[in-house]
Formats: structure tokens, sequence, C-alpha cells
């Protein structure tokens, strides 16, 4: 009783520090708005910061790591002079053609490698 009062809630709808609510029938926008809220606040009570700011954490390292992927892919063309994407598992350069070639531009092709 004395839970109930102070949480809100019966002690009984807690497993493992989590808040279990039943839900029956259609949900509108504004039941669905009040439940986030309340899942922010539980959240924030746990862990001591917002879910959002995590979530911009997350999407600040992203970005940087995104970053710093095409600067390896820059520099890796720069240094062997092709696209890192052409090459597969076993380091074999792949070269894409398209549309109709002629023999002669395959005989070049195959005299460069």
């Amino acid at each position: 009783v004395l839970f109930a009062e102070k949480y809100g809630h019966d002690v009984n709808d807690v497993d493992d520090g989590c808040v279990r609510i039943k839900t029956a029938g259609c949900s509108c926008m504004e039941t669905l708005e009040e439940k986030l809220a309340e899942v922010k606040c539980l959240y924030y009570e746990r862990f001591g910061m917002s879910a959002e700011s995590e979530d911009a954490a997350y999407d600040s390292q992203l970005q940087r790591c995104e970053k710093s992927l095409y600067e390896l892919e820059a520099l890796f063309a720069q240094k062997f002079g092709h696209d890192i994407n052409n090459v597969d598992e076993d380091g074999s350069m792949w070269i894409e053609m398209t549309g109709h070639i002629c023999r002669e531009t395959l005989e070049e092709k195959l005299a460069e490698v």
C-alpha cells in the first residue's frame, strides 16, 4: 500500500525495475504521448540522463565514424588508384564495365592488367 501511494502503481506491476502497463483497445495519440513521457521519466530516474541526450550522442558519434570512413576510402583510392569497393574479400580488384565493348577495348584492358 505504501509503495502504491508513493509510486502510483502496485509493487506487483514491477519486474526487474520496469513498470509493465497493460493497455486494451485502441489507443489515441494523446495516450501514447503520455506513456512516452512516463517512459522517458522512468529512463531518467534509472540512468540519470534523458533518452534524447543518449540518442544525440550516438548520432554524433555515428557521424564522426562515417566521416572517418569516407576519409579512409579517399586515402585508399589515392594510394592504390581505385575504389576500395572494387576489391573483394580475397584482395582481387574488380573492374565494372557496362554497355557494348568491342574486342579491341577488351584487349586494351587485358594489356593494362
